[in-house]
């Protein structure tokens, strides 16, 4: 039974030119980077898929350019999704600016801080496709940004919370108080989403 490589040996074998070590990097991360991206840039509307996909790539050629920037002091995904982070406020600032241009309203820089061996039947495998769909939209809705943010990190990424911390640039407890607001924020509209699909919560 063959060991899938770390991202750390992926990254060496980057820095040797092996294109075929970012290819494999690419499959297990980029889709979690774009996901991450996408929900940082929901306030972008129907352009947040599209720039999300801008997000990926460019944290990607980064890597590409300069695998050695992961120094491994931080978990990998950790510190790949900080790269998103910091891409995704950049794309959701020059959004910004270019909707002010284009119509009158109010400055927008607030937001920009802010496969198993069994598979499911039909009916479980579309239940789960609603449910992660009504899940996102909520996420998708959710106002404070960084409350997004940190449930994305926590509940989709699985990283605990002195990661989200440190992605995020604040105290735990501050990360334990948005997890808390954005939880019953989250909840309140999965049960009426719930409601409307003929669900159970």
């Amino acid at each position: 039974m063959s060991v899938s490589p770390s991202p750390q040996e992926l990254l060496a074998a980057i820095q040797a030119g092996d294109e075929e070590a970012m290819a494999m990097l690419w499959r297990a991360w980029a889709g979690k980077v774009q996901l991450f991206a996408r929900l940082q840039l929901a306030p972008c509307g129907p352009e947040a898929e599209p720039l999300s996909q801008e997000v990926a790539v460019d944290v990607f050629h980064d890597l590409w350019r300069e695998p050695a920037r992961f120094d491994g002091r931080v978990a990998f995904g950790t510190w790949l999704l900080t790269l998103a982070r910091n891409k995704s406020i950049d794309r959701l600032r020059q959004w910004g600016a270019r909707h002010r241009r284009e119509i009158t309203g109010e400055g927008f820089d607030d937001a920009a801080e802010q496969h198993a061996d069994e598979a499911p039947g039909p009916a479980e495998q579309l239940d789960a496709v609603q449910r992660r769909t009504g899940l996102l939209g909520c996420l998708r809705r959710l106002r404070n940004g960084l409350q997004r943010e940190a449930l994305m990190l926590w509940a989709l990424e699985d990283l605990p919370l002195a990661e989200i911390a440190r992605i995020q640039q604040c105290p735990e407890n501050t990360v334990k108080t948005r997890l808390f607001h954005g939880r019953s924020h989250l909840r309140l509209c999965m049960e009426r989403w719930l409601g409307l699909q003929g669900g159970r919560p």
